[in-house]
């Protein structure tokens, strides 16, 4: 089951609200959004481990700005004509991802210098990035015809010939030496789809065997294999080759949205010879792994109600949007999200109504801050699409995002309605109303879905997880313990819940050793996370243990340098072990990372008087009962 927050540092009673804010507010939990789109990075993204991100080490640096592309442009695209201020103006357009109007930028300088080819092939990934496909393929075509070689060029016209059925030419621009890993893996999976489009299979099949490469190869090859055998009408050798890629677990660690699909496709090549129990397991070992995933249980319904299941890939020009798709999201995952952006255009310019590429591409525009680009590919999508939920919770989060709360509140609700029982849809709610701190709201959220489930299991962890917070928000301490230790109940020795009662305990000076060992557990379990690492050091702090204290604070400011909580709880560290130079340095670099405005008064007064007499001020305050 996905862990909605796995960062896990929601905990922090001197201000619980700063880490619950600071977690909520990005992309409103990239974790939610990560596991809303097709709910499959349970499985993890481990591509760095098996060579994938040294692969993807020639793709150049983008830059990424911390504000929404949307939210910073300029309404009007205000073209000069300079050839330098617009080509400087494409430039930082590209960086702050705004395709769009780098496109029209872009568009402009090539005007004012057709010559230039550098120009033209930089406008041309920038047009197809954008979705301007036509006006890509036009441009390449100028580029080729002026002598100069690029292989995305190739890859981008092979995309246009796959289109207009053009199969001989496909095969020519990708018949050849393509320099680095990632280009050869596509080119030669998009090359076997091209062959299996003329009518030979066999063929098609070789292509795809002779492709040799690192370990990470083998997924694609095996699962394109298969299902160009399947497409091909060779059924038997369909599942023989994704058993293989199904039983390749490494490389389905690796990339797991493709794993999903290999089971998928394995369900759909064994209904097709009638073994229907086979095509049972696979899709009960994809909802096992991903519990209510819409896809399967679509699927699970078709095989029980028909005895069959559809084919999503059933011709060349669907396999060979399959490879971009496939590759476009595995390069994503490990943050090549320029080339991952030019990937998925190609994979929507094939199949353009296929709503699975619809969705990645607009997880891709989510982000990438572009949420009403977003929003307008999941509008796509139809009632009818097991897609289509998952659509209307991210177009909900979106436009929480973009400050409509009412219209987003609307769109949840009615969600909630049709779907009582969605485990995903309460949890991401539940998100949205604790970013606006309506914890009250929250808990009637949690408690709709708690009160239909009979049997609890692990799955159901994070909704007494959340609950808990929720609870301990709202000064409901014995509530909130009690969720937070059927949390785990049903997941033992679950990190965050550790981190969150154990830090709970030392604070309100209860259960104070067994506190201080699950937070150490909690720690152990995830040493490079700053926020739990933070929590052990400030229950040191708490605890008068100063030496131990300021070791693991030091160690979180490390983790998370830019979090002002942890450095403010550093520099209080520093005071009581007489370190008063270094505190007042951390406490003014803490006012200078823009901390939540309730914080700020208290660490002004520190720096005026000292820590000492802040919390004498505070200790008198709490005596004196005509005080507030």
């Amino acid at each position: 089951m996905f862990d909605i927050e796995s960062s896990g540092g929601f905990a922090r009673s001197c201000n619980p609200a700063n880490q619950v804010k600071k977690l909520m507010t990005t992309q409103l939990e990239t974790k939610i959004r990560s596991s809303l789109n097709s709910l499959s990075h349970s499985f993890g993204s481990r591509l760095a481990t098996l060579g994938f991100a040294a692969a993807i080490a020639f793709f150049p640096p983008i830059a990424v700005s911390n504000a929404s592309a949307e939210s910073t442009k300029d309404p009007e695209i205000k073209i000069s004509n300079s050839l330098a201020g617009n080509y400087l103006a494409a430039r930082i357009a590209a960086t702050d991802r705004d395709t769009e109007s780098a496109a029209a930028f872009y568009r402009k300088a090539i005007a004012l210098d057709p010559e230039n080819i550098d120009l033209k092939l930089k406008g041309f990934l920038a047009f197809v990035g954008n979705g301007d496909f036509a006006d890509g393929v036009d441009l390449g075509n100028k580029i080729i015809e002026a002598g100069s070689e690029s292989e995305i060029v190739d890859l981008v016209l092979s995309v246009e010939d796959i289109r207009k059925k053009d199969w001989a030419s496909a095969e020519r621009r990708l018949s050849k030496d393509w320099r680095s890993a990632v280009d050869r893996l596509m080119a030669g999976l998009v090359l076997g789809w091209v062959k299996l489009g003329n009518d030979d299979l066999s063929g098609a099949l070789k292509s795809i065997d002779n492709l040799n490469g690192p370990a990470w190869f083998d997924l694609f090859v095996q699962y394109h294999g298969g299902l160009i055998a399947l497409v091909g009408g060779d059924t038997k050798d369909a599942v023989k080759r994704l058993t293989i890629a199904r039983d390749n677990r490494a490389g389905g660690q690796a990339a797991s949205d493709t794993y999903l699909r290999i089971l998928a496709a394995l369900a759909q090549a064994n209904a097709r010879t009638g073994d229907l129990k086979a095509a049972e397991v696979s899709i009960r070992d994809a909802l096992r792994r991903l519990p209510q995933n819409p896809i399967f249980e679509t699927m699970q319904t078709q095989l029980e109600t028909n005895g069959q299941l559809g084919m999503p890939v059933d011709n060349a020009q669907m396999g060979a949007a399959e490879v971009f798709l496939n590759l476009g999201t595995a390069i994503n995952r490990e943050g090549g999200q320029q080339f991952a952006r030019i990937y998925m255009q190609l994979a929507s310019t094939l199949a353009p109504d296929v709503d699975a590429v619809s969705s990645e591409l607009a997880e891709l525009y989510d982000q990438q801050g572009l949420l009403l680009r977003a929003n307008g590919l999941f509008a796509k999508i139809g009632a009818e699409s097991p897609y289509y939920r998952i659509a209307q919770l991210e177009m909900a989060l979106n436009l929480d995002e973009l400050g409509k709360e009412e219209e987003a509140r609307s769109a949840l609700d009615q969600l909630v309605a049709t779907g009582p029982d969605d485990l995903i849809l309460h949890l991401s709610y539940g998100a949205v109303l604790a970013r606006h701190e309506k914890f009250s709201d929250a808990i009637g959220v949690y408690e709709k879905i708690l009160k239909r489930i009979t049997n609890p299991r692990r799955m159901h962890w994070n909704l007494y997880y959340r609950q808990g917070i929720a609870y301990e928000r709202t000064k409901q301490w014995p509530l909130a313990e009690a969720a937070f230790k059927k949390a785990l109940e049903l997941f033992p020795n679950q990190p965050s819940v550790m981190n969150y009662l154990g830090y709970s305990w030392v604070d309100m000076d209860i259960n104070l050793q067994e506190g201080l060992d699950m937070i150490r557990n909690a720690v152990n379990l995830r040493p490079n996370d700053g926020y739990m690492v933070d929590s052990l050091g400030w229950a040191y702090y708490k605890l008068g243990r100063m030496e131990e204290a300021v070791l693991e604070l030091e160690r979180a400011v490390d983790l998370r340098p830019g979090d002002p909580t942890i450095n403010d709880h550093l520099g209080d560290a520093y005071w009581k072990a007489k370190r008063y130079l270094e505190a007042t340095f951390q406490w003014k670099h803490a006012l200078s990372l823009e901390p939540i405005e309730t914080d700020i008064p208290r660490i002004q007064k520190k720096l005026q008087v000292g820590l000492d007499e802040v919390e004498k001020s505070e200790l008198a305050s709490d005596e004196d009962p005509n005080e507030g």
